[in-house]
């Protein structure tokens, strides 16, 4: 199963034309990455990301709806706590980033995904951290944003520094040259 994390503005619209590019580039009738089988995709979101889950659902419509889930693969929907809100104070960000980091353990224990796929809103940090510590097997890609073109996002920076991506993709070459350890595959990505 691929774990897909949405969240915040552009963050979603990149990670929903970067999923629905690596389902409309294969089989009609498997979903494949390298080797692996994906029979499953779960897109994570925060809980009060409304308009994100709003995009999902115009792209995938059939979630939340069991009768309209089209072969080969299943697509599911999880939401976590947002470890911030904007304007959230920091000292009562540290609380709501505990309860995020414990919904993330639990999701991530009880799923254990074959791939974490994520691109830089702050609710894939906890889950990152997660992946790290109870599934070592998830492979963890972090894309970074479009938009970063000089350079890395707060989530690529604390990702990239910690080396907690399998695969740490950029979108400019500009950014390689400053990260050694990024991948520049061409701005189209997303």
């Amino acid at each position: 199963m691929v774990m897909a994390v949405i969240g915040s503005g552009g963050h979603t619209a990149e990670m929903l034309t970067l999923v629905k590019s690596l389902t409309d580039s294969t089989d009609t009738t498997k979903l494949n990455i390298g080797e692996t089988m994906i029979e499953e995709i779960i897109f994570v979101a925060s809980n009060s990301d409304q308009l994100s889950l709003q995009k999902l659902h115009e792209q995938y419509p059939q979630l939340g709806d069991p009768q309209r889930q089209q072969p080969p693969f299943t697509y599911r929907l999880l939401t976590i706590t947002r470890s911030r809100s904007v304007h959230q104070s920091y000292f009562t960000s540290v609380f709501t980033t505990l309860v995020s980091l414990l919904d993330s353990f639990k999701l991530i224990f009880s799923l254990r995904p074959q791939m974490l796929l994520c691109n830089g809103p702050g609710v894939c940090i906890p889950l990152v951290f997660a992946a790290r510590l109870l599934s070592p097997n998830s492979l963890v890609i972090f894309v970074e944003s479009f938009c970063r073109t000089q350079t890395l996002s707060l989530s690529g920076k604390i990702i990239y520094h910690l080396r907690l991506a399998d695969h740490f993709l950029v979108q400019w070459p500009k950014l390689v040259e400053q990260y050694d350890r990024a991948s520049y595959l061409g701005g189209t990505l997303v």
